[in-house]
């Protein structure tokens, strides 16, 4: 827990600042955490704004280190450095304007049984084929279908990055076509139980994410749990996926009622699975799209359709993407056509008038208060 007076241990990412330095929290502000500005050996040492820190307790290991940035310098009544808190993910040298903020979209379901895994891990397959590096997180905190369904014996999950066992590149797997999966079914559901060097871990493994993949899709479980509909409420998107079944409509719709109650504006997408014939696809798209206009003043965009199919369903007995195994097949190419409508619009482009900060820094954010609120 950061004190004011706390003893602190500070390096640098800057060859030209030996360390470790010497510091002390002399106290923290609403977004901001002032430091006393380095010695060395009892020297001051004067680090420029926009170095990058990582910063421990005296007496405590490396382990415990959380990565910060230098955003002010001041002389006086005494030399401090105003660096960023913990939970904020400093931009590392990055300029914003870039575009270089990671999306994050969750696709999620009202019941099981729809196929939403399938489409989460087919689409994330998709979405790589056309260029837009994505990482691929199970949050179904009750089971680990991801790591089924692509045939993987994941050694470590997100609780390894939390506890600090493990490093990022240790977690994550790289699978065909390059596509990043993060395992994540052990440890998230605790996240608003978190202590500040546990979220620390988690926000740094998070950044260096943000620099490896331009797109995070979250496979979420099904239903109107918190352990659902907080990753819903946090995410950039939500990617819903239904089939033509009376009970799946109604559970999609139930779902989207239960987080607009309370989150408005959220961008909420419509697939819709399984599909038999155009009767079926103009009765659930239409349904759905007028009755959440109309009744929750929530406007869905609709995505397109994946037909009932043979050639999925054995795909996945196989454990073997359709959109891989069968590239030309007319599953695979309806589901393209659905990943270049997800992935027409660049984060950056969506609203050049909007100020709302999007991405992983503020989903973590928005997690943690979700869980919390939910406890």
């Amino acid at each position: 827990m950061l004190t004011a007076g706390l003893p602190l241990k500070i390096l640098t990412d800057n060859l030209l600042y030996k360390g470790p330095l010497d510091s002390r929290v002399v106290r923290i502000e609403e977004k901001k955490l002032v430091i006393s500005s380095p010695t060395k050996d009892g020297s001051l040492t004067l680090l420029p704004v926009g170095t990058i820190l990582k910063i421990y307790p005296s007496g405590s290991s490396t382990d415990y280190a959380f990565q910060a940035e230098i955003i002010e310098r001041s002389f006086q009544p005494e030399r401090t450095l105003t660096i960023t808190l913990p939970h904020a993910i400093s931009r590392g040298g990055r300029s914003e304007a870039a575009g270089s903020r990671t999306k994050v979209i969750a696709i999620s379901s009202g019941k099981g049984g729809v196929g939403k895994t399938t489409v989460s891990i087919n689409l994330s397959l998709a979405l790589q084929l056309l260029g837009i590096r994505v990482c691929l997180i199970d949050v179904d905190l009750g089971t680990a279908n991801v790591e089924f369904l692509l045939n993987l014996s994941a050694p470590y999950h997100i609780g390894h990055l939390i506890s600090g066992d493990k490093g990022l590149p240790e977690v994550l797997i790289e699978t065909t076509a390059n596509l990043l999966i993060l395992p994540g079914a052990s440890g998230l559901e605790n996240i608003a139980n978190l202590n500040d060097w546990q979220f620390t871990r988690l926000v740094n493994s998070f950044n260096q994410l943000d620099r490896l993949c331009d797109l995070v899709i979250l496979d979420t479980g099904a239903g109107i749990s918190a352990n659902v509909t907080n990753f819903l409420m946090a995410a950039d998107e939500v990617l819903l996926v239904t089939t033509p079944d009376p009970h799946a409509v109604l559970d999609a719709y139930a779902l989207i009622k239960a987080v607009t109650r309370f989150k408005e504006k959220l961008i909420i997408k419509l697939l819709i699975n399984r599909v038999e014939s155009v009767a079926d696809e103009t009765r659930v798209k239409l349904n759905l799209l007028n009755t959440c206009e109309t009744h929750l003043k929530q406007p869905l965009q609709y995505l397109g359709t994946l037909p009932e199919s043979k050639l999925i369903g054995s795909s996945v007995r196989e454990m073997s993407p359709f959109i891989l195994s069968s590239p030309q097949s007319n599953e695979a190419l309806a589901l393209n056509s659905i990943a270049r409508r997800l992935s027409g619009t660049r984060i950056d482009e969506e609203s050049s008038t909007e100020k709302e900060e999007k991405g992983l820094k503020r989903f973590l954010g928005e997690l943690q208060k979700l869980f919390a609120a939910s406890v």
